[in-house]
């Protein structure tokens, strides 16, 4: 693992060297491209069980299609244990069929990726788990869509890129959901290289960055929200749903927001959401961190102290988070 993590850090040397953030990093010896640089924002919500939320959220893959312009090779299914050829003839009535076919008390994941194998870390992908775990006694979803690093560097796409995210948390009840930088893993079952130590390298030289979910676990026995991952600060765009705002002392902090920074925050459908800046930042770790984030940090750390028995990874993955 040690040989891996310098193979991380010197991919990420280049990466600065060159300021080419999209590029990917490639096994030389089986010519593959295990991980690459993305922006991503995911969505965690129950009802995941409904067949009206799960047909939602594919309506909401076909928006993403259109929003990008993607044009999927592959596509999986984790129920089924197979990957295929993206079946673009039928699309999307045989996904729809696929969706009412199976039981609904029974778990529906699925993979969808630009690449023409699962085992390449995707630019453009989508990735569907409803009720895969289980927390305070129900059956949790989450659904994560997979954009490039420089997706929203023209200011279009990147005011379309919130107009979806907002559409999610406005049309549907959302737990939490958040959009930041992370390490794009392969989808694939087996992936080829163990890109923890991509993504453990990456967290240790940047702020910003969302933190892939990893092996965990906890002992929450009382009325928590306790989604797994817990709030985190790491990322461009977050919503809290009710239950998290209740931890704020009824919004108190976000009362007391200073206008001045680059942070900003609606209302939105029972919950908040909240911008840490213009557009997503990814700092070096011992250069000031940006205004936003800052701010955004200071109203999120007291959930994230409470939460803190869901938010430790392994010691493999452990991380620098914000303080």
């Amino acid at each position: 693992m040690d040989e891996l993590f310098q193979q991380a850090e010197a991919w990420l040397d280049q990466i600065e060297q060159t300021q080419d953030y999209t590029l990917p990093y490639v096994d030389i010896e089986s010519k593959i491209e295990p991980v690459r640089l993305n922006l991503m924002m995911s969505f965690w919500f129950y009802d995941g069980d409904q067949l009206a939320v799960r047909e939602y959220f594919f309506n909401k893959v076909i928006e993403y299609i259109q929003l990008t312009g993607i044009e999927f090779v592959r596509e999986a299914s984790v129920n089924k244990q197979r990957e295929r050829k993206f079946r673009k003839e039928g699309f999307p009535e045989n996904w729809i069929e696929d969706i009412r076919g199976k039981k609904l008390d029974s778990s529906l994941v699925y993979y969808f990726s630009d690449q023409a194998k699962m085992s390449f870390a995707p630019q453009y992908g989508v990735k569907s788990s409803f009720c895969p775990d289980f927390a305070n006694n129900e059956w949790y979803s989450t659904v994560n869509f997979i954009f490039p690093f420089d997706f929203t560097n023209h200011s279009d796409r990147r005011l379309q890129y919130i107009d979806f995210f907002k559409s999610i948390v406005r049309e549907i009840k959302i737990e939490q959901a958040y959009c930041g930088y992370r390490v794009g893993q392969p989808l694939d079952f087996t992936q080829a290289v163990p890109w923890q130590a991509f993504d453990t390298a990456t967290a240790y030289r940047y702020l910003g960055l969302d933190i892939e979910k990893k092996s965990q676990s906890s002992a929450v026995d009382n009325d928590e929200p306790s989604l797994e991952k817990g709030v985190r600060s790491t990322a461009w765009l977050v919503y809290l749903g009710q239950p998290w705002l209740e931890k704020l002392d009824k919004v108190q902090a976000i009362q007391q927001q200073d206008p001045n920074t680059p942070l900003r925050l609606e209302p939105i459908n029972g919950g908040v959401f909240f911008r840490a800046d213009e557009s997503p930042q990814l700092a070096r770790i011992g250069l000031p961190r940006p205004q936003g984030y800052q701010a955004l940090n200071n109203i999120l750390k007291p959930i994230r102290e409470k939460m803190l028995p869901l938010t430790q990874y392994t010691r493999l993955s452990s991380v620098k988070q914000y303080s």
